[in-house]
């Protein structure tokens, strides 16, 4: 079985992303998910998302998805009623400008907060009634939203936590897995559990074993073997992401030479 790999824009995020879709011209990267930190994308500006649309024109890449505004303010899980509404557009906001660019994968985050056993099942709570209220919207735009395994020390980033928010959720809410989130946690067979099929996405990366690197896939300690046995048993058949950190060095061959890593990892 083979898989559809692309790339986060999101590897570069301190530079504008008409840099990392420029390192792709060479034509072996063919889809995109488009990253949207300050400085990179800004999917408030049409003149932004016009620009990206000629680009991946001219470079005949699709843009498959789009990694929804995160941090800060910005969360889902937020106790504060006014936040999760900022939240709620900003991920909406996203949606619209994929929509333009011709994806359909709106990628959003459970919260990027440490979990403290004190509120954790609130923040679940308020992320689960949010997550509705998008699924909805973007059932509405035609476009597929996927729930992000978060870091194990943040909350939803243990499988249980994870699987009591997608019990709440309309079955067409799907997921994306990120191989460096679930391995950390030494999750990863459990998180394919509690995703099931609602599997549409991957983000893929390495680690060493401590930090959510990102490295590329054999760089770390992740046995990819585990990762390709069990996007199988699943019969995944969406995309996997390359979710990279930015290399020092020209971006190009840096793309190329994970693309080839994971293609044979996953061969």
């Amino acid at each position: 079985m083979t898989w559809n790999i692309g790339l986060s824009t999101g590897c570069c995020i301190n530079r504008p992303i008409a840099d990392v879709l420029d390192a792709l011209q060479d034509g072996q990267i063919r889809g995109v998910e488009i990253s949207t930190p300050p400085r990179h994308f800004d999917p408030w500006r049409q003149a932004e998302i016009a620009a990206v649309r000629e680009r991946l024109d001219r470079h005949a890449v699709a843009a498959i998805s789009i990694h929804a505004p995160f941090g800060g303010l910005l969360d889902l899980s937020d106790p504060n009623p006014h936040h999760r509404h900022a939240t709620i557009g900003a991920v909406l906001t996203a949606a619209a400008a994929l929509r333009d660019l011709g994806g359909s994968v709106v990628v959003v985050h459970v919260s990027d907060v440490p979990r403290n056993p004190s509120d954790v099942q609130e923040r679940l709570a308020h992320c689960a009634e949010a997550l509705q209220v998008l699924g909805r919207a973007c059932e509405h735009m035609q476009m597929a939203l996927a729930v992000e395994s978060p870091l194990p020390h943040l909350v939803g980033g243990h499988p249980d936590e994870f699987e009591s928010i997608l019990k709440r959720l309309d079955p067409r809410i799907r997921v994306c897995l990120d191989t460096g989130h679930t391995t950390l946690g030494h999750h990863w067979r459990r998180f394919l559990e509690v995703a099931g099929p609602r599997l549409k996405h991957v983000h893929a990366n390495d680690h060493r074993g401590q930090y959510d690197d990102h490295l590329p896939p054999g760089d770390g300690t992740i046995d990819w073997r585990e990762i390709r046995d069990g996007l199988r048993d699943l019969s995944f058949d969406g995309w996997i992401m390359l979710e990279l950190s930015c290399p020092s060095d020209p971006l190009a061959p840096q793309f190329r030479r994970a693309l080839r890593q994971i293609e044979k990892l996953l061969s």
